[in-house]
């Protein structure tokens, strides 16, 4: 067998193997029932130690849970949150939409949005100047934390002690000279961002670029996503104060939205 042949049995047993293990949660979902190893195995045909290692990584992600007095499987509780989320994920879009292009409007740069997943930014939608060229992000793309507007702001308005949490366990890549890497300066950073009620993204990702960020309540005062811009750094920094206060009003306008209260008692 040449290498490409190899190459293109390895990668079809891979995606093999993913399909039995979608099988597998459409077949727990389906009988609303604990079951065992040996009926998983026997239903598909496939051999016993290919179903325990399909179950086990299964299990590891908490896709799915094993009884251990009784070795039975059901579905996790996960999945039930990952649909939740996804609902609220499309809600939190939907929102936000309006209010996105009329801060790409109003301000003449792109906008994105992004919420924090799996310790990293993940960018829900991106409205698109039509004065600048593209955006090097996408829908569906993630960056780290720590450099990003948008990420920093996410960070910012975490919990203090999760905040550390994270600050704590996340890689600090440098992207450009001016990405902050040290994790007590960047504490400094995200306790300033808190204070003020913004972020700003100073050529951190990439040369050139600056973003700028606010952040996005729910009713129970929890952020849940950020909104920003990003555009040319000498564009932005000439009429920065002006953007800044645009995409403040626009954060709060969308988690007035979600049902955002900020007057005080």
């Amino acid at each position: 067998m040449n290498i490409s042949s190899k190459n293109k049995t390895n990668k079809q047993n891979r995606l093999s193997t993913l399909e039995k293990a979608f099988k597998i949660l459409e077949y727990l979902e389906i009988n609303r029932e604990k079951t065992r190893l040996s009926d998983i195995a026997h239903y598909f045909k496939i051999p016993y130690a290919t179903t325990f290692n399909i179950l086990k990584t299964l299990a590891k992600h908490k896709f799915i849970e094993c009884e251990e007095s009784s070795k039975q499987y059901q579905l996790g509780f996960k999945l039930f949150q990952m649909g939740n989320h996804v609902q609220y994920i499309r809600d939190l879009r939907e929102v936000s939409l309006p209010f996105m292009r009329e801060l790409t409007r109003e301000s003449g740069e792109t906008s994105h949005l992004g919420i924090l997943m799996d310790l990293s930014l993940y960018f829900l939608e991106i409205i698109e100047s039509p004065l600048a060229n593209k955006t090097r992000a996408i829908v569906g793309s993630s960056l780290p934390l720590h450099a990003p507007a948008v990420g920093k702001t996410l960070l910012a308005f975490q919990p203090e002690e999760e905040r550390n949490k994270i600050v704590s366990s996340i890689d600090l890549t440098r992207f450009t000279p001016h990405t902050i890497i040290d994790r007590g300066k960047l504490i400094q950073e995200l306790n300033l961002i808190n204070d003020r009620g913004y972020a700003v993204d100073n050529e951190e990702v990439f040369l050139g670029t600056t973003c700028i960020a606010a952040p996005i309540f729910s009713s129970f005062k929890k952020i849940v996503a950020a909104l920003g811009i990003t555009g040319d750094t000498k564009r932005i920094n000439q009429n920065k104060p002006t953007l800044i206060e645009l995409v403040q009003h626009e954060a709060l306008n969308v988690s007035f939205q979600l049902g955002y209260q900020n007057k005080v008692n």
